[in-house]
């Protein structure tokens, strides 16, 4: 992928947001379409956000095993 000039926001570098707020950033995510804004989103079946929104797994953000394993200690 070419270099846009624009911070990705998906996947791994979702990071930050989750290290910053979690739960808020979760809230958000889960009440938030990354293609068109509406209302209610939070409560559109998975899915219809896999296939109708384009919500798919590769954007969100999924923690490694090692930094599960540095918060338990």
């Amino acid at each position: 992928m070419e270099p846009t000039g624009l911070c990705n926001a998906e996947g791994r570098s979702l990071k930050r947001y989750y290290d910053k707020c979690p739960e808020r950033y979760a809230e958000y995510r889960e009440s938030t379409s990354i293609l068109i804004p509406m209302f209610g989103y939070k409560y559109v079946p998975m899915f219809l956000k896999r296939t109708v929104f384009f919500d798919f797994q590769k954007y969100e953000y999924k923690p490694i095993a090692e930094d599960l394993s540095r918060k338990e200690e």
